[in-house]
């Protein structure tokens, strides 16, 4: 009886671990934004931190577009956000790199 008690927990909290970036990714409708920078990173990528935790373990997100064009675009809308004062939604696919979580999508609210 005590190894069954044993092995549900072990069982419980892989079974947890697992379905917890799942809990976290998603829409995110209004956050503020800490502050934004491109340092060492590609110019089809960003990262910029908000007042929103993720399941990667911070609140520092990473925005990758195909071409610079677009991230460009996507910079221009968090940096506008961030220097207006307004919210940003996103949408945190819950894919870490690192203590990143990955955002496909950003837009400007309030």
């Amino acid at each position: 009886a005590a190894l069954y008690g044993v092995i549900m927990k072990i069982f419980l909290r892989f079974f947890l671990l697992g379905i917890s970036s799942q809990v976290f990714a998603g829409d995110v409708g209004s956050s503020v934004v800490n502050f934004v920078y491109q340092r060492d990173l590609p110019d089809t990528e960003f990262e910029f931190s908000s007042n929103i935790s993720h399941g990667c373990g911070s609140s520092l997100y990473r925005v990758s577009s195909f071409t610079p064009i677009v991230a460009n675009r996507k910079f221009s809308v968090v940096l506008t956000a961030f220097t207006a004062g307004k919210n940003l939604a996103f949408h945190d696919t819950g894919v870490c790199e690192g203590d990143r979580s990955i955002v496909s999508w950003v837009r400007v609210t309030n």
